[in-house]
């Protein structure tokens, strides 16, 4: 039964793991990020304070807020676009102009 349980938690947390790791491909593929680009270094960090993820960043405080509104936690192009617009770090730059510049959009 240990087993059962310990294969079930693991098998559960790789799928939760290989869903939320779509997000960068997602965002990647949306704005054509080059690979091996500092913004594709950025990995999680784009949305996380970290590249390993954890606490969401300003531009991941975003785009969960269009995320809840849309009631999905699946990642699709139009979301990203809603916060285009957006100056999600309050620097005078909005998010799409950061991100053409290769910078990441949630980390100064």
């Amino acid at each position: 039964m240990k087993r059962f349980v310990l294969a079930l938690m693991v098998t559960t947390c790789g799928a939760l793991a290989f869903a939320l790791g779509s997000f960068g491909s997602v965002f990647e593929t949306t704005y054509g990020v080059p690979k091996g680009s500092a913004l594709s270094q950025a990995k999680c960090s784009v949305c996380h304070v970290n590249v390993r993820g954890g606490k969401l960043n300003p531009y991941g405080l975003d785009l969960a807020v269009v995320m809840k509104a849309a009631k999905t936690r699946k990642l699709t192009p139009e979301l990203l676009h809603k916060i285009d617009d957006l100056d999600s770090l309050k620097l005078g730059t909005k998010n799409i102009a950061r991100i053409k510049a290769g910078k990441n959009p949630g980390i100064n």
